[in-house]
């Protein structure tokens, strides 16, 4: 099987259920005039069938972040464009409930994919199955989950949170899913209840059989069938060393925690975070600090937008338990690339130029709030940076950077004086990269975004993004290549987060390029720190025009790989 990858650590072994989620099969089917007032109270009866059904489901859930999925599937089901689009579709074209639910979910998908919304190629998979969950109602027949009843490893080409959360996920050791994605509420709901998990591994369902015997190392990232009990022991000895090891005092989470070049340059790790809890996380791993934390958790279980004192007590709180050397990057609300606040019908995108007057006072409103309750935040802590996302037109950061400074001198009017604050940019658009050298001389510093660069940069669909968000492109590489070189020139740190960070394999390269500051997810702080401990590499003179001459994705690491001085060493998971 071809590797996937990593969504929650651990080790798992048990025999495996393998569930096969069959699409629903729909086609278009025409009704009678008569027959129009009928469909519709199909549709709408298995529409509030569907509302009620996850509404239970979020009550009987313990777990916040699978209640935060239910309440969005609930949003999008009851949707007044989605509903007159479909009711739409059965009165004027004559098309049955079932057909016309089909084709306004995957024309409204379809129309998100053409405008590249972030957000919905995070969630392509889970909107659509949304669509199939009220047809499958109206045709009364649900595909059947296997029944467990003792532990097991779950294998299944897809699943979605809501059919995860109907079966008794406490016999349920491990989950290996061919499809998936790391920012999907599948994979939020999934690490909530600490259930190692490995995604997009290639024919997995297809290869492994109901009841084989499966052994998975979410830790190396490596999944074994039918294992020797020899491989079973050796497998959980080095987890129980890596646990022992990130649990004791040998690595603490404090600044010393870097790696100093014979040049005098310093290369740091340092930690993205999506949630309170996930803070709780550096007390075991080594960092530097937080190179991205996520501030869109705060808005979520919100009706309406959270006050700025309510913001203000959570980043005073965040910043407070933080050690003083600790640097700290909050990005502002990004609402297209994860998932949107309940009450929001709609991203909130950081396009100003472009942008009509409506969307830019929504953005205004919201993000000088979020501004002032971080800049009284910064008082509390020594290192705080603030950057902005998918901000890709000069024109828009400059809206940014006049927004940022107004509302800094309207609290300083009132009294309030902000701490030292360093402003950045996140380089996640093609255009972003090609802008940099322009957007360098508005900051302090760059932050690249992998995964959404690969996607607006590759035009891709979401499932092949979501396979190849560990992978780098040519045409990747010359634009972190850009963005870096533009970075230094401004005399500006640049760092870079996303999946491919972790992919040790591109690490000589990303440091050939002038990366010097890596941010990953905690659970991978302890293995990039040792990698960067051992790494030594020789950039050529003419590293440059190799950049420029490299074709194929092999190019590329083999590029990487020929620019070290030896192997990396391996650390045991």
């Amino acid at each position: 099987m071809r590797d996937g990858f990593v969504i929650k650590e651990g080790i798992a072994c048990a025999p495996a259920i393998v569930f096969v989620n069959t699409p629903v099969r729909v086609e278009k089917t025409k009704i009678t005039a008569p027959e129009v007032s009928s469909e519709i109270a199909l549709y709408l009866e298995a529409r509030e069938k569907t509302r009620v059904y996850l509404e239970n489901e979020m009550a009987k859930t313990s777990s916040k972040d699978a209640r935060e999925f239910m309440e969005t599937s609930v949003m999008f089901l009851m949707d007044p464009y989605v509903e007159k689009k479909i009711t739409d579709l059965i009165k004027s074209d004559l098309l049955s409930a079932e057909s016309a639910i089909h084709h306004c979910y995957n024309s409204f998908v379809q129309e998100l994919l053409d405008n590249h919304d972030p957000f919905i190629m995070h969630n392509e998979y889970e909107i659509r199955n949304l669509a199939e969950h009220i047809i499958i109602t109206l045709k009364r027949k649900r595909p059947p989950i296997p029944v467990i009843t003792g532990d097991c490893i779950f294998v299944a080409n897809n699943l979605t949170p809501a059919q995860l959360l109907t079966v008794d996920n406490s016999h349920i050791k491990g989950v290996i899913l061919e499809d998936g994605n790391t920012n999907s509420h599948m994979a939020i709901v999934l690490r909530s209840l600490n259930i190692p998990t490995i995604f997009n591994v290639e024919n997995a369902s297809h290869i492994i059989k109901n009841g084989m015997n499966v052994l998975m190392d979410a830790y190396a990232n490596k999944i074994y069938l039918n294992p020797l009990e020899e491989l079973i022991w050796s497998v959980k000895k080095h987890a129980r060393e890596r646990i022992d090891s990130g649990n004791s005092n040998i690595v603490t989470p404090l600044i010393a925690q870097y790696k100093t070049t014979r040049s005098g340059e310093r290369i740091e790790v340092l930690a993205n975070i999506g949630s309170l809890s996930e803070i709780q996380d550096l007390k075991k791993f080594p960092s530097s600090g937080i190179g991205l934390f996520r501030t869109e958790f705060l808005f979520m279980n919100h009706t309406q937008d959270p006050t700025e004192d309510e913001q203000f007590e959570c980043y005073r709180k965040i910043v407070e338990s933080l050690p003083d050397l600790f640097t700290i990057t909050f990005r502002t609300f990004d609402f297209s690339a994860d998932k949107l606040p309940l009450y929001l019908s709609k991203p909130v995108h950081y396009n100003c130029t472009t942008g009509t007057d409506e969307d830019n006072a929504i953005l205004n409103d919201i993000l000088t709030t979020q501004l002032r309750a971080l800049m009284r935040a910064s008082v509390f802590g020594h290192q705080m940076r603030i950057m902005f996302p998918m901000a890709a037109e000069y024109e828009d950061f400059v809206h940014l950077l006049d927004l940022y400074q107004e509302t800094r001198e309207s609290l300083i009017r009132e009294g309030i004086k902000p701490g030292h604050i360093k402003i950045g940019v996140m380089i996640e658009t093609p255009a972003a990269a090609i802008m940099s050298e322009s957007l360098a001389s508005l900051v302090d510093f760059f932050s690249i975004g992998t995964n959404d660069l690969t996607h607006y940069t590759e035009t891709c669909s979401r499932e092949f993004a979501t396979k190849h968000n560990n992978e780098l492109s040519p045409a990747v590489v010359r634009l972190i290549a850009l963005a870096s070189e533009n970075a230094h020139k401004a005399g500006i740190p640049v760092s870079i987060c996303g999946e491919i960070v972790h992919e040790q394999k591109y690490l000589p390269l990303l440091y050939a390029l002038g990366i010097r500051s890596f941010s990953v997810a905690p659970f991978y702080l302890s293995s990039m720190l040792y990698a960067i401990h051992t790494l030594d590499v020789r950039i050529p003179r003419d590293f440059r025009e190799r950049i420029r001459n490299i074709r194929t994705r092999q190019d590329v690491i083999d590029l990487s790989a020929n620019i070290l001085k030896s192997p990396l060493p391996v650390k045991n998971p």
